[in-house]
């Protein structure tokens, strides 16, 4: 498995594990509580770098039948749609890619990030600017952040250079 298949399913068992033993813990009897609150320390204590991923995953589908055992209660936790599923796990594979990085790609992603924010902020403030432009920068601008996320250097060193370039030639200085 490629390092950030193992960082990206370590986050999708991260958020799963969180809510689910969120809701048995909340609805179960005082046993089953703890013993999901256990099951889910084990999962979000996961390392990136080692740990038992099969572990985690047997520890998951045990909180999904415990929660299928409340299967009439009104708030138990559904299946997230696709787009928010993603949303969700995304917040968690940047708390596990932190967890990987040295200081110096922390501080590489730190520069990057004000960098994208200060050309992006430039252009939002910029008076005169035509929809399109403005929408480009909105898009520039996620597609920067997200490679951020993500750990992608090239693409956000690409994207935020698409930025400064969009500034340059549409603000007036």
């Amino acid at each position: 498995m490629v390092w950030w298949e193992r960082a990206w399913r370590i986050a999708e068992l991260r958020q799963r594990g969180d809510v689910l033993a969120a809701f048995v813990a909340a609805c179960g009897d005082g046993e089953r509580a703890r013993r999901a609150r256990e099951l889910a320390a084990g999962v979000c204590g996961l390392a990136y770098a080692g740990g038992d991923l099969d572990a985690a995953e047997d520890a998951v589908r045990t909180l999904e039948e415990w929660a299928d055992d409340l299967g009439d209660h009104p708030y138990r936790p559904g299946g997230a749609r696709p787009d928010a599923a993603d949303r969700l796990t995304r917040d968690h594979f940047k708390d596990v890619l932190r967890e990987a990085l040295t200081v110096p790609a922390r501080d590489w992603m730190s520069v990057t990030r004000l960098s994208l924010d200060v050309h992006y902020q430039a252009l939002c403030r910029a008076r005169g600017l035509d929809c399109r432009t403005r929408e480009d920068a909105f898009y520039v601008y996620g597609r920067g952040t997200m490679a951020l996320d993500l750990g992608h250097r090239a693409a956000a060193e690409r994207e935020a250079a698409r930025l400064r370039q969009l500034r340059e030639t549409c603000v007036k200085q």
